[in-house]
């Protein structure tokens, strides 16, 4: 008979070097816990998805499909949490992940699979990881002993077991990484080149922040681009002028190119992330608006708007504002553009820094 391997998510306790529930942080259109989700539902070898939530008050909106599975031994962290998805399933084998890892793939499950040992890690950065891999059953009395004696490292349980440690591939690191830090999860949804929006309500002094963090900015030695959104429509071309006729005539996409620079001016719909596909090389993509789009965000905020703050979740990078506001998030001024720049470089390039 096969064995019922099932998921596990670990999701956190206190995610106290986030300073927010990791499970519920936004990342490309979902939170973590629903990409980890749809990432092990899509696996053919997996019977069933849990997730080990803690205690019932920890109150995570769970994916559909996945079952929650609750500490027997409250506060023991993911050790807990392994003993309760196989005291509350009847798996005989559980692929382990933590809901802070969005890039999994799936070459890293054959190996573990096909392991034999009574638990299955990666070796990373020269020791155990021990929060992605294969766990049998046979792991479920040193579980329990290990608990009962209050011993909550997972390292206690992989020295008592049948434990087989995997290196991990240099191209799968990637892949295994985990967003432990709010820089780390700022890091990961700004993508390649970083992506970093300057957003806030009109009137509110975008242009006049971004013509000054442009050139501190480049200042620091880094090449800039820039998309403006515009939504209320726009006209780039000069009506009669050669390209605007052609334009009219049916060309999807128009591009001049002259001795002091080149434009390109497309007449179709395009996805944001596909707009930045399409740019020269650069070492940072800046957006000016985009409220409610997934990278990270710098909101200018003047208090003569009445309007509220918009960003309240994980995305803000910083505050520029002239007042103080409820957020953990660094507060800059209007004029603070330097120490904006600052703040971008040491996130998104530390080397540089």
């Amino acid at each position: 008979m096969a064995e019922r391997v099932y998921a596990l998510i670990l999701c956190g306790g206190r995610s106290s070097r986030m300073g927010t529930d990791k499970a519920a942080l936004p990342f490309g259109g979902q939170t973590l816990l629903a990409r980890a989700a749809a990432f092990w539902s899509a696996r053919p070898e997996i019977c069933g998805v849990l997730a080990a939530v803690g205690s019932p008050e920890h109150g995570l909106d769970l994916p559909d499909g996945v079952t929650p599975v609750y500490d027997l031994y409250p506060g023991g962290g993911p050790m807990a949490g392994l003993h309760a998805a196989f005291a509350g399933s009847d798996a005989d084998a559980l692929c382990v992940s933590a809901v802070d890892m969005p890039f999994l793939t799936p070459e890293l499950l054959p190996p573990l699979c096909a392991s034999g040992a009574d638990a299955c890690v990666y070796e990373k950065d020269g020791r155990p990881e021990p929060l992605l891999g294969l766990y049998r059953r046979a792991c479920l009395p040193a579980l329990d002993a290990a608990l009962r004696d209050g011993r909550r490292k997972m390292s206690a349980l992989l020295g008592a077991v049948r434990a087989k440690v995997l290196p991990l591939p240099a191209d799968l690191r990637p892949a295994a990484e985990n967003l432990n830090t709010r820089d780390n999860y700022l890091r990961a949804i700004a993508g390649t080149p970083p992506t970093v929006s300057c957003m806030g309500w009109s009137g509110s002094g975008k242009t006049t922040f971004l013509e000054k963090l442009l050139p501190a900015l480049i200042a620091r030695g880094l090449r800039v681009n820039l998309i403006k959104r515009d939504a209320h429509g726009f006209e780039m071309d000069i009506p009669g002028k050669d390209t605007w006729r052609l334009t009219r005539a049916g060309a999807a996409c128009t591009a001049i190119l002259g001795p002091e620079g080149w434009a390109i001016l497309g007449r179709e719909e395009i996805e944001l992330d596909d707009l930045r596909a399409k740019l020269p090389p650069a070492d940072l993509i800046l957006l000016e608006g985009h409220k409610y789009c997934a990278y990270p965000k710098v909101e200018v905020h003047r208090r003569a708007t009445g309007k509220p703050f918009i960003t309240t979740d994980a995305t803000l990078l910083a505050a520029i504002t002239d007042e103080p506001l409820p957020t953990d998030a660094p507060q800059l001024g209007l004029d603070d553009a330097d120490a904006c720049a600052d703040l971008i470089l040491r996130t998104f390039f530390p080397a540089r820094s």
